[in-house]
């Protein structure tokens, strides 16, 4: 008789444990699709027009966001709307796509169909910031030689989602006896629009002063197009091709200029866990006298040393097919740098 007691207490019991279980499903967020499927577990978040559901038994469900007919949450989400407006609350919709948004501060319920919806629970973006590094090198010696060689170079990238923009500058000067034997600088403006992730339009300027090729100031500047095949921090390769206006300003030459084409080639590839090589080739063309050209070559060895310091060298190739009058056609440079990133 004693034991009969406690069936009441066991069927409260089992009572509750029911009414937990059915409560804990009724607050799962459900997805329907299109086809008829029902699922429930959590909106993760909608992003690229993939649908991310998390569930306790399987790996995120990744769902064709036009796929789905009806979604709900149990919690606020944050919607990303294509006219850029942002709102937030608990969702529910109906058969017709459309997705009801619960009354927030400030303002009633809204309705909004699928196809504005541009995200739900995006990653917050990162902020843009500049990258870059600055490098310094020469080397001095005395006695017996007298000679110095100083470099300093920077390097600096802003990257969105949409854009790049990138500022190169290089000086070198070399003395010999005391007596300057190489003098030059060499700077770089671009901005690349991004069409999609991997082709872009691209607007570059090159600039060189070099007292002793008889240049003092040269400019190509022109538009291309450019296609990324990879982009990551441990390799990159960017193709690009385009035209340019060059002109040149000379000391004892007469001034000139002209039209050519522009191909480049950017490479970057991590070659062990503290080495990375990186080369970036340039060559223009000229399309007003067939078979003249310039190029410049940058290859570099850069070697990470700790604390975002790093030792490079690099080995600079610049070639002038028609260089003028006691000018050779080629001239090499190698610096062996300290190299602080940022």
């Amino acid at each position: 008789m004693e034991m009969r007691g406690y069936a009441p207490l066991r069927q409260i019991c089992l009572a509750v444990l029911l009414v937990f279980l059915c409560s804990g499903y009724a607050l799962a967020d459900e997805v329907m699709l299109t086809n008829g499927d029902r699922l429930s577990g959590k909106i993760r978040e909608v992003r690229e027009g993939i649908l991310t559901l998390e569930t306790e038994y399987s790996e995120p469900i990744k769902l064709k966001f036009e796929a789905v007919l009806q979604m709900r949450s149990t919690e606020p989400v944050e919607l990303h709307l294509s006219d850029g407006e942002v709102l937030k609350g608990k969702i529910t919709s109906d058969s017709n796509r459309q997705v009801a948004v619960e009354a927030g501060p400030g303002r009633e319920a809204v309705n909004v169909a699928f196809d504005n919806i541009a995200a739900l629970n995006p990653v917050p973006k990162k902020p843009v910031t500049w990258k870059g590094n600055i490098t310094l090198g020469g080397n001095l010696q005395d006695g017996n030689t007298d000679t110095m060689n100083i470099s300093a170079g920077a390097l600096a990238v802003r990257r969105s989602a949409n854009d790049r923009f990138l500022i190169n500058i290089l000086y070198n000067k070399t003395e010999d006896n005391g007596e300057r034997t190489a003098e030059n600088t060499y700077g770089q403006l671009k901005y690349d629009y991004f069409l999609n992730p991997k082709w872009y339009l691209y607007l570059n300027i090159d600039m060189l002063s070099d007292e002793f090729k008889d240049i003092n100031f040269r400019t190509s500047v022109g538009p291309g197009f450019g296609y990324q095949v990879w982009d990551e921090e441990a390799r990159a390769l960017g193709l690009e091709a385009g035209i340019s206006y060059t002109s040149e300003d000379r000391d004892l030459a007469e001034d000139t200029d002209w039209f050519s084409a522009r191909f480049a080639v950017n490479f970057l590839y991590k070659l062990f866990d503290r080495v990375v090589f990186a080369d970036q080739f340039v060559i223009y063309p000229n399309l007003d006298d067939t078979g003249e050209y310039t190029l410049r070559n940058e290859a570099a060895l850069v070697t990470d040393i700790g604390a975002s310091w790093a030792f490079k060298l690099s080995n600079i190739w610049e070639r002038n097919s028609n260089p003028g009058p006691d000018l050779k056609k080629d001239d090499f440079t190698w610096i062996l740098g300290l190299q602080y990133s940022f």
